[in-house]
């Protein structure tokens, strides 16, 4: 019995040094799967949340300056800054280019009411044209100011400046170099 016994006790051994060796060798893929993991998975996680926190500061910043240049009292504020994250979510536009553009209105001289009037069709206006909200918020303000025309009508002027671009040569380069000359006369 206690050969027979003294065998399986040996061959019982041999097993479970075997299946602790290939516990060892799982252990140590798995290590490498979490490791790899870890940097395919964690790293890109981890540059999402950077880039998310620098959208959102950029955000806030301009938001800042927008309150500052325009001199928005806290409803305005308010109204212009639900503007910007409403905009940037239902438009191509980011709420930060949203709120750049509302920086530039207010650089331009507009009041917290016109900003809030004007910023959808100018938005309008540079999708359509594929121009860079600046350039396009400028050529609006100043054609808007040249006909002494209020904010509310930018619509109208964006409209105008969406159809003749579409049916002729027309740009927004052009256009506003030419409205320099011509506006004043």
């Amino acid at each position: 019995m206690n050969v027979v016994l003294g065998l399986v006790a040996d061959q019982f051994d041999k097993g479970l040094s075997k299946a602790s060796k290939s516990l060892n060798r799982s252990a140590k893929n798995m290590q490498r799967v979490g490791k790899n993991l870890s940097l395919s998975v964690t790293a890109p996680l981890a540059a999402i949340g950077a880039s998310s926190f620098k959208v959102a500061a950029d955000f806030e910043l301009s938001m800042a300056k927008v309150k500052a240049i325009s001199g928005a009292t806290g409803s305005e504020f308010e109204n212009l800054e639900k503007q910007a994250r409403d905009l940037g979510a239902s438009t191509i536009f980011a709420a930060s280019e949203v709120s750049g553009l509302q920086l530039e209105l207010s650089k331009l001289g507009f009041e917290a009411d016109d900003i809030q009037k004007a910023t959808g069709s100018i938005l309008n206006l540079a999708q359509a044209t594929g121009e860079d909200l600046g350039p396009t918020a400028e050529t609006v303000a100043k054609t808007l100011n040249q006909f002494t025309l209020n904010a509310d009508q930018s619509g109208r002027v964006a409209d105008v400046m969406a159809a003749a671009f579409s049916s002729s040569a027309l740009d927004l380069e052009k256009f506003s170099g030419s409205m320099a000359n011509a506006g004043p006369v």
